[in-house]
């Protein structure tokens, strides 16, 4: 008995770390619009416009923390759980290409040789 007990106890960490720890939501796809029209409702309308935004991104880091980094102070970490990554971009968002593309100059001068500028819709 003891040795049972001993031995779930020692394997107890490796069964820990073999849990995934992705949101189940990553796993479960929405059923679109197309496959049920008929039975689901319309999206909502809004009077809104779609604008095109642009971020700069510096890095994606897998398998690394962010926060043992210290990183310029006008860009931000977030995590994103599906891909299991942490992405590293500018924390403003410009509607102007020309602000993303200074920004861009200046990390680029300050070491961040690998970043570039993405594009986003947004809604004003």
């Amino acid at each position: 008995m003891k040795t049972t007990v001993f031995l779930f106890c020692l394997m107890l960490p490796f069964f820990l770390i073999g849990q995934e720890t992705r949101p189940s939501y990553c796993d479960e796809l929405p059923e679109t619009y197309e496959k049920g029209a008929s039975a689901r409702k319309a999206l909502p309308k809004f009077s809104t416009r779609a604008v095109k935004l642009y971020k700069v991104q510096v890095a994606i880091l897998r398998n690394t923390n962010p926060a043992n980094y210290p990183f310029h102070p006008k860009l931000v970490a977030r995590f994103r759980p599906c891909e299991q990554v942490w992405v590293v971009e500018s924390k403003d968002t410009f509607k102007d290409r020309k602000k993303a593309e200074e920004l861009k100059v200046e990390l680029k001068k300050k070491g961040y040789g690998g970043c570039y500028i993405t594009e986003l819709i947004g809604y004003e």
